[in-house]
């Protein structure tokens, strides 16, 4: 007769049969198939491992559509170009950032490069009448920005290799690939401050 035991066993290795189990055997029953080993449990206290930051990142209100046809305002299209766009919750304003060579007419403003290539920063109120537009670069080339705001502050992100001017003078240069942080203020679009922080790429 099949013991509790026996069927206990028999059950564990996946044995079907009629005839009885020895449970006097002393070796093991021999298991077949492979064993997935499973995820070690998370750490109770431990937080979730961070995306490297990079200027491709976007801000947690980048936003990918607006209604706003830009090109309304913007003259020399073959050399603006908008990379960038945010709209502020608290006052609908939408600002627009980009890229643009030379010279440039954004809402009647006519701005010019520093040297190659320099980052842009306009706004548009709530009720789509352009507000404002400014710009910001160095001798150099400056690409992929990003917009975001922070309450009365627009930040503007990106990158340079020449000394970064946000609009109250020229940073500071690094040997290698570097960030580039410029602070405007939401409301005039005043130039607040400005940084750059290297990459650690050469």
């Amino acid at each position: 007769m099949r013991t509790v035991a026996g069927f206990l066993v028999a059950a564990a290795v996946g044995i079907h049969c009629s005839a009885p189990v020895d449970t006097t055997s002393t070796s093991a029953p021999e298991l077949t198939g492979t064993v997935t080993p499973s995820a070690p449990p998370a750490r109770a206290n431990e937080p979730p491992a961070e995306a490297p930051f990079s200027p491709d990142t976007k801000a947690p209100n980048h936003i990918e559509e607006t209604k706003i046809d830009f090109s309304t305002f913007m003259r020399d299209g073959d050399t603006a170009r908008i990379t960038s766009t945010t709209i502020d919750a608290t006052t609908g304003a939408t600002y627009a950032t980009g890229t643009f060579r030379n010279d440039a007419v954004i809402g009647g403003t006519l701005i010019k490069s520093k040297g190659d290539k320099d980052v842009f920063l306009l706004k548009v109120a709530a009720g789509g009448a352009f507000q404002w537009v400014r710009s910001a670069g160095s001798a150099y080339a400056e690409s992929e920005p990003r917009v975001s705001v922070e309450g009365a502050e627009v930040n503007v992100i990106g990158m340079t290799d020449g000394a970064m001017d946000c609009g109250t003078g020229p940073l500071a240069t690094w040997s290698s690939a570097t960030f580039f942080l410029c602070v405007f203020g939401a409301t005039d679009g005043t130039s607040l401050s400005g940084g750059v922080f290297p990459t650690g790429t050469p």
